[in-house]
């Protein structure tokens, strides 16, 4: 890598940028050839790992019953899994979930009547930020200005990248 220094003509920079889309297309080959080399070791790891995959699921299928028949003697009622064979074996039980009725909106209408349920419904309230911008500049300015509300100019970003021409390469 050699040393830039700032351009002072059009000439030094139009020649920076010349070897920034050089850089660019090389970058972008790179960038390539490292994707198709990891999708490669995905599909022969994917490949390598289907048969252990599937008789590992099978193992299991045929674990299951035995387990629900002989965890009660292994365990001697005391535990949900035991160490054996290498492995732990068990049961574990899943989280409670919530069932409900197939139409919500009655229950919270009925629900927000009841003051001992406001501890059980959620309410959310946000700024709408889109909505405030669109605002800001019209009948409600002076408000929304009292309130600390401002629009904030966004900065200006210097960017530099690869022009896209027809025939060249992505």
């Amino acid at each position: 890598m050699s040393a830039h220094r700032i351009p002072r003509t059009t000439e030094q920079a139009t020649a920076m940028l010349e070897r920034f889309a050089v850089l660019a297309d090389e970058i972008g080959a790179v960038e390539a050839d490292r994707n198709a080399a990891i999708a490669d070791a995905n599909a022969i790891a994917d490949k390598a790992l289907e048969p252990l995959l599937a008789e590992q699921g099978v193992l299991l299928t045929k674990l299951e019953p035995w387990w629900a028949k002989a965890s009660a003697e292994l365990t001697k009622g005391k535990r949900k899994s035991i160490e054996l064979g290498g492995c732990m074996i068990g049961s574990r039980l899943g989280r409670d979930t919530l069932g409900t009725a197939d139409e919500l909106e009655p229950v919270i209408a009925w629900l927000q009547k009841r003051e001992w349920a406001a501890p059980l419904l959620r309410v959310t309230t946000t700024i709408d930020r889109a909505a405030v911008l669109k605002s800001i500049d019209g009948c409600y300015k002076r408000q929304l200005a009292n309130m600390g509300f401002s629009r904030i100019a966004g900065a200006e970003t210097f960017y530099v990248v690869r022009a896209e021409q027809q025939g060249t390469r992505a």
